[in-house]
């Protein structure tokens, strides 16, 4: 008997979310949590394929055709809260005898919710994806099996215990890189092509209340070892002839330890001249040290973005961000002292904010050597410490699941915070941050070639037209 078909879909996240407003300038990421999903249904022996809605910009006739023509058994999906309208009329292209699976963090938020409102959604698959998946594709009782959610004969919802997360990272393979359009995959801002992401572990321990990816991930920080993500460096280098590596995970410098053995075995190695890397998702100001910088430099490490947040310490404390302002300060001038360029992530309407807390953040964050930044609206995500909080005290409003984006106008009031004054101050960050003779001249005296004058040109246009709207 033929195993189970299972066909995994990225949905085109570029028709909800833009970077600023901006088709061009919105780095277009290879779904890896798919491609890990991929790669262990394929290690198990199930047939898999992914289709890339969002790489290729496929319209929907071209999606129903695809699903057709591959007749799956089980089609999944993954997406966060702005991304549930997409994956329903995704959803509804389907033949009846297909199973539609949908994990990811809003699923794992509000199954309930998803399970009520998307008829045409059958399973939800909470926390991580790898182990229910492979027992969903074996087709073992719903009711055994653990992270599930679903509905009984009679239409009742019913949530299975959670279930275990992975320990071992390692023993994960690769993800499935061959069954996506790689060359297709690029951030605007890359020094290097080809550019390829690794997630090199998951969980967090702290509890930032605007976070959610506690909710699939968990609290706990488990991490792969700096052997294995230096063989999957060696194996992207030799069969994609990766240039550059981004990490996407916001814990990569948590471990000391594991930094110092990473960056000795690049170097020992050799693949410091090889490839250049990033870490452009954020890191902790205070798990940063000098010496680490230094080290870090030397293993080909150019850039990393610092998860910052406010330039205020008391809405730092109510966001439970557990770091200091002189924690960022030091940071900030550790890495432009190394030579590791810098990207400072900022957000908006975070709890206790009003204009004056947000006018601090604008000028702390001119006061920093940073050499880029971005100014996000606080998105209050299902599940979250900052959700519960408006949904008691403040009032959510009716924008619908695509207005939680970092660049839409707002989706709540919460004392002082509202749509109106995060937008207006938003903008006003760009242009006081981008705009002003010092930046200007700072980024032109760092011209080495022909593509850093087009990214300047490039980011400098889009910034403008999304601040001057």
């Amino acid at each position: 008997m033929d195993k189970p078909k299972l066909l995994l879909i990225q949905p085109n996240y570029r028709l909800v979310y833009s970077y600023a407003g901006s088709d061009t300038a919105t780095p277009i990421y290879p779904p890896l949590g798919l491609a890990y999903i991929a790669a262990v249904a394929r290690e198990k022996g199930f047939p898999v394929k992914i289709i890339e809605a969002n790489a290729y910009n496929l319209n929907y006739e071209q999606i129903k055709k695809e699903i057709i023509d591959y007749e799956p058994n089980f089609l999944a999906l993954s997406g966060s809260s702005s991304m549930m309208n997409e994956i329903d009329k995704i959803a509804r292209l389907c033949p009846e005898n297909i199973k539609i699976v949908l994990g990811g963090i809003h699923a794992s938020s509000v199954p309930d919710d998803v399970l009520t409102n998307y008829p045409r959604i059958d399973l939800v698959v909470r926390r991580e994806g790898e182990e229910t998946i492979i027992k969903i594709l074996n087709e073992e009782k719903y009711e055994n099996i653990d992270g599930l959610s679903y509905r009984d004969e009679n239409g009742n919802i019913i949530n299975n215990k959670d279930s275990k997360f992975l320990e071992d990272l390692d023993n994960l393979p690769f993800p499935a890189r061959d069954l996506l359009p790689m060359k297709k995959y690029f951030s605007f801002e890359s020094r290097k092509s080809p550019i390829d992401y690794i997630v090199s572990g998951r969980g967090c321990p702290y509890r930032c209340t605007f976070c959610a990816d506690f909710i699939t991930s968990g609290r706990k920080l488990r991490i792969r070892s700096a052997e294995n993500i230096v063989k999957e460096i060696e194996f992207l280098i030799d069969n994609y002839g990766t240039k550059e590596i981004d990490f996407q995970d916001d814990n990569f410098t948590f471990y000391s330890e594991r930094i110092k053995e990473f960056c000795n075995l690049m170097i020992k190695k050799g693949l410091n001249k090889k490839i250049i890397w990033k870490v452009a998702n954020g890191v902790r100001c205070d798990k940063l040290s000098l010496s680490m910088l230094k080290h870090m430099k030397k293993a080909g490490c150019y850039m990393l973005s610092l998860g910052i947040e406010s330039g205020n310490q008391e809405i730092l404390d109510k966001m439970r961000k557990a770091e200091k302002i002189e924690d960022i300060k030091n940071a900030a001038e550790w890495c432009h002292q190394v030579g590791i360029e810098t990207r400072g992530l900022f957000i908006f309407g975070n709890i206790g904010e009003n204009k004056k807390t947000m006018e601090d953040t604008i000028n702390f964050a001119k006061s920093l050597p940073l050499d880029t930044a971005t100014f996000h609206i606080c998105i209050p995500m299902p599940g979250t410490e900052h959700h519960k909080i408006i949904k008691k005290e403040g009032k959510f409003l009716n924008v619908g699941w695509e207005g939680l984006t970092a660049y839409s106008d707002g989706a709540f009031i919460l004392g002082d915070v509202n749509p109106k004054l995060m937008s207006e101050m938003q903008k006003k960050a760009y242009r006081k941050f981008y705009i002003r003779p010092s930046f200007i001249l700072k980024r032109f005296l760092r011209i080495r070639s022909m593509n850093d004058i087009k990214l300047i040109a490039k980011g400098g246009i889009e910034v403008l037209k999304f601040a001057s709207n």
